[in-house]
C-alpha cells in the first residue's frame, strides 16, 4: 500500500475509533489540529538553529569547491596534453580522471548525509519541545486528539477553523525555555543551506525543513 493512502487509512480510522471509544467509556470526545509545518517554522529556536545551518553550509561548500576545482583542473590538463600522448599514457591518464570522478561523487555523497543528519541534530530539541508543547495542551484542553493539517498522509478537505490551536501552541512554546544551538562534534560538520522544509511525514514525528545540500554538478 503507498505511504499516502496507509497514512490516510489510519487517519480514517483514528477518526472513526476515538469517537466510538469514548461513548464506550462515557467521556466527550474533543478534536483539535494543528499545522506542524507553521509550529516548526515560527517555533522558538528554529531561526538559530537555521542560521547555525547556514554557517556551517560553508565548509561544506569549500570542501565541494575544492574537490571540483582539482578535477576540472585534472580535466583541463589531460586535454592540454592528450595529443602528444601515447595510447598508454593517455588511458593512464583518462583511468586517474574516472578515479577522480568516482572519489567526488563519493565524496560528495557522504557531505550531503552528514549536512542532512546535522540539520536533523538542530532541529531536534524544536521538535521535542513542540511535541512537549502539543501534549501539555491536549492535557489541558480536555482534547482526545489534536490532528496535523500539515502532515503528507492528510485526509482533512475541510474543517472548522475554530478548532485550529496552531497559534495557541506557539504561544506555549514562547513561554517554555529556548532550546539552545549545539556545537557540532570534533570537526564542524557542514551542512547544506536552509531551504523551505519539506512537509512532515506526521505530528511533527521526523523533522520538518531537511533539504539536501546544493553541490556543484561535475563536468
Amino acid at each position: 500500500m503507498p505511504v499516502r493512502a496507509r497514512a490516510l487509512l489510519v487517519a480514517l480510522l483514528t477518526l472513526l475509533i476515538l469517537p466510538a471509544v469514548a461513548v464506550a467509556q462515557g467521556t466527550s470526545v474533543k478534536f483539535a489540529y494543528v499545522d506542524t509545518r507553521e509550529l516548526l517554522d515560527k517555533a522558538p529556536g528554529r531561526t538559530d538553529a537555521d542560521a547555525q545551518w547556514k554557517k556551517e553550509a560553508q565548509g561544506l561548500q569549500d570542501q565541494v569547491t575544492r574537490m571540483q576545482d582539482s578535477l576540472q583542473a585534472m580535466i583541463a590538463a589531460y586535454q592540454k596534453a592528450e595529443a602528444g600522448l601515447s595510447p598508454a599514457a593517455r588511458e593512464t591518464r583518462q583511468k586517474g580522471i574516472s578515479d577522480k570522478e568516482q572519489e567526488y561523487q563519493t565524496r560528495t555523497q557522504a557531505l550531503d548525509l552528514q549536512a542532512q543528519q546535522r540539520q536533523a541534530q538542530l532541529l531536534q530539541p524544536i521538535i521535542d519541545q513542540i511535541k512537549v508543547a502539543l501534549e501539555d495542551i491536549r492535557k489541558d484542553e480536555g482534547l482526545t486528539a489534536i490532528l496535523d493539517v500539515g502532515s503528507q498522509g492528510n485526509p482533512i478537505v475541510a474543517i472548522d477553523k475554530n478548532l485550529n490551536i496552531t497559534d495557541k501552541v506557539l504561544v506555549k512554546l514562547r513561554t517554555m525555555p529556548v532550546p539552545q544551538v549545539t556545537a557540532p562534534k570534533g570537526a564542524a560538520p557542514a551542512a547544506a543551506p536552509a531551504a523551505k522544509p519539506p512537509t512532515p511525514a506526521g505530528p511533527v514525528a521526523a523533522p520538518a525543513g531537511a533539504a539536501k545540500p546544493k553541490v556543484p554538478p561535475t563536468r
